[in-house]
C-alpha cells in the first residue's frame, strides 16, 4: 500500500545523502539538532498513515510519551532530542535544512536552514544540488491521491502529527 511513497522517500533520501556528503563541511543539521522539530506538523494522509503504521509498533512507554509531550512547542514525536519514528519521518522532516529551489508567482529563489552555509550565498551552488520543492510537492500530492483513493479518505485533508497519540490502544 505504501510502495509509491517508499519510492519517493528513497529518492529524497538518495538526494539528501549525496548532498550531505558533497557539502558536509557546510551542513550543520545533524542528529540532535531539533530546531526544525518545533511544531505540530499537519500531514497528508499517506504520510500520516505511514507514520501510524510504525507508531502502532512502538513500545507502550514510547507511545505514552507522545500523549504527554508539549505539542505547542515541539513535535509530538520528539523525545530527548530524537525522533521516535526517525526512519519513517515525513518528507518535510527529511528535507528541512537542505537547499531548496522554491517557485512562487513565477519567481524562483534558493533557500536552506540559516545554520547551513553560514555567511555564504547559495548562488554559487549548481541548480542540480537543490531540491525543487514544486516538483517534490507535485510527486508527493500525486502519491497521496493514489493512496487516499485506495483507502477511501479525503486526499486534501491534512492530519496533525499529534493525532498519532490518539492511536494508543486503550487497556
Amino acid at each position: 500500500m505504501f510502495a509509491n511513497y517508499r519510492k519517493l522517500l528513497t529518492r529524497v533520501d538518495d538526494f539528501s545523502s549525496r548532498f550531505i556528503r558533497m557539502y558536509q563541511e557546510q551542513i550543520v543539521c545533524r542528529h540532535g539538532c531539533t530546531d526544525c522539530c518545533r511544531q505540530d506538523l499537519h500531514l497528508l494522509p499517506v504520510e500520516f498513515h505511514y507514520l501510524k503504521q510504525g507508531f502502532t509498533r512502538l513500545p507502550e512507554a514510547e507511545k505514552n510519551i507522545t500523549e504527554s509531550s508539549s505539542h505547542d512547542t515541539y513535535c509530538t514525536l520528539l523525545h530527548e532530542g530524537s525522533c521516535l519514528l526517525y526512519d519513517l519521518r515525513p518528507i518535510i522532516c527529511r528535507t528541512h535544512g537542505l537547499p531548496l529551489l522554491i517557485t512562487k508567482d513565477d519567481t524562483r529563489w534558493r533557500d536552506c536552514c540559516p545554520k547551513n552555509f553560514k555567511g555564504q550565498s547559495l548562488e554559487h551552488l549548481p541548480e542540480k544540488d537543490f531540491l525543487d520543492l514544486e516538483k517534490l510537492n507535485t510527486m508527493l500530492v500525486t502519491v497521496n491521491m493514489v493512496f487516499s483513493s485506495r483507502i477511501g479518505v479525503d486526499a486534501g485533508k491534512r492530519i496533525p502529527i499529534s493525532g498519532l497519540a490518539g492511536c494508543i490502544e486503550s487497556k
